[in-house]
């Protein structure tokens, strides 16, 4: 029904309006990527590289303050979850870089021949998403017209590059393979990697020490350093299809005692219309001609103002979250404060779906990360009066940073279940089921009371 209503409504807007509702959609990437597509296909539209990398510049000087703020704060933040451990996997890989490349650049000039360095191409674009390769031995020797054998001997010599683990079978094998690289002394890592990696996912170390027939602590030291394994050694590398990297739209900087607003402009070039067209409109070109071109000027002057509405749009919704989420650019997460996408509307005298569309796809930079805009705005659990936050919706996003709390703060040999959570949370007027706890905690990538336990 929504979808529906959301097209008879496209179908009744005029031509302008669509074309300015469709382009305040766009995040940065796909308007960078709309204007070069218009660019081809409407002759009158010039774009502006060098303008954009000129802002760009200008933007990066400004952003050397952002340099000299907190490390300690600095978090790239990501709307699907990336935790800390998977971000500092994400680092050895330079950026655009694929798996591949990495792989056959180890390759290259150590003498193989042609025929492996097919194969070794082959087995290179047959990994699956985590840097395994599960597709047997079979089809590269039936393909180069080999011996499984030479197959087997190929995948062996790719097995031994970096990252560690690479082309493994499976991730008992990727572990057991980064161990057997870590030298002598990781027997019982080695061990636990090779039978009980089920066990271990289940944080059940009585379990292994009691099957192993050693000390509790042996298995707690010998889990540590399996944790700072890569289970999936493709990761930090580039897919090879959609853009990585996040492109924020705007970042917020604090300068001394206030804040500065910088619009990333330069994340996409400016377009212009060519003035050698303009010009052949004032002379007699053809009836035909001026109709074409005069069609294909006012497309392009409806997309600068539609481009031009979106940057005000944008600007005008950072510093509304500025003035209102004053207390999270200063101190952090923990002074996010609830608010609503009515709110802003009403602040900005717009519709509530006008912010939805500019807010949609969108991040914000600033001192403590790149987030979503969604990330400022209450998706949260009407709380009841007279409670926590009376009349008001608890942002989602406070409730998960309250959980979290409660679990760091947990008695670590008995730590809370999820309906003691729910009761905790209770108790300070936040009501809220057991399967949303699970569902915020899931969320976060938190473990259960049994994955959190220490022994």
């Amino acid at each position: 029904m929504g979808i529906q209503l959301e097209q008879s409504q496209k179908q009744m807007m005029p031509q302008k309006m669509l074309q300015s509702v469709e382009i305040l959609q766009m995040n940065a990437q796909e308007l960078a990527e709309y204007i070069r597509e218009l660019s081809l296909e409407n002759p009158v539209v010039d774009i502006e590289e060098a303008a954009a990398e000129d802002k760009g510049k200008e933007r990066d000087r400004k952003l050397e303050w952002l340099a000299s703020l907190d490390e300690q704060n600095r978090t790239y933040y990501q709307y699907d979850r990336r935790d800390k451990e998977d971000y500092l996997n994400n680092i050895g890989a330079k950026e655009g870089e694929t798996l591949k490349d990495a792989l056959m650049l180890q390759l290259i000039g150590n003498g193989y021949s042609e025929l492996e360095m097919a194969v070794f191409e082959y087995i290179a674009d047959s990994l699956n998403s985590s840097g395994y390769y599960t597709e047997g031995l079979e089809a590269p020797a039936i393909r180069f017209g080999i011996t499984e054998e030479e197959a087997a001997a190929c995948l062996e010599v790719m097995k031994r590059l970096e990252p560690a683990g690479v082309c493994a079978g499976s991730l008992k094998e990727c572990m057991t393979r980064q161990i057997d690289r870590l030298g002598e002394g990781y027997e019982t890592e080695r061990a636990m990697a090779e039978n009980y990696l089920e066990l271990l996912g289940k944080n059940q170390l009585p379990a292994i020490a009691k099957k192993m027939k050693i000390s509790l602590e042996q298995v707690k030291k010998a889990a540590e350093n399996i944790k700072k394994l890569n289970p999936r050694p493709a990761q930090g590398f580039d897919s090879g299809g959609m853009m990585r990297y996040i492109v924020p739209d705007v970042t917020i900087v604090k300068f001394q005692d206030r804040f500065e607003i910088l619009q990333n402009s330069y994340a996409y070039p400016g377009i212009q219309i060519n003035q050698e067209y303009l010009q052949m409109l004032e002379t007699d070109c053809g009836k035909e001609a001026k109709e074409y071109l005069t069609g294909k000027i006012h497309q392009a002057r409806q997309v600068q103002e539609a481009i031009e509405k979106r940057g005000s749009m944008l600007l005008n919704l950072a510093k509304c979250l500025m003035e209102v989420q004053e207390e999270f650019f200063l101190y952090g997460q923990k002074s996010l404060r609830p608010f609503m996408m009515k709110e802003a509307a009403e602040r900005l005298s717009v519709h509530e779906s006008t912010i939805s569309r500019a807010v949609k796809g969108k991040y914000l930079q600033c001192s403590w990360g790149v987030y979503p805009f969604s990330y400022f705005f209450s998706r949260g659990l009407k709380q009841p009066s007279g409670n926590l936050q009376e009349k008001e919706d608890m942002s989602a996003v406070r409730i998960q940073q309250r959980m979290k709390e409660l679990m760091e703060e947990e008695d670590k040999y008995a730590p809370y279940s999820d309906q003691q959570l729910k009761e905790r949370l209770e108790q300070e007027g936040i009501v809220i089921s057991r399967r949303t706890v699970v569902k915020y905690r899931e969320a976060m990538g938190i473990s259960n009371s049994r994955g959190r336990k220490q022994f």
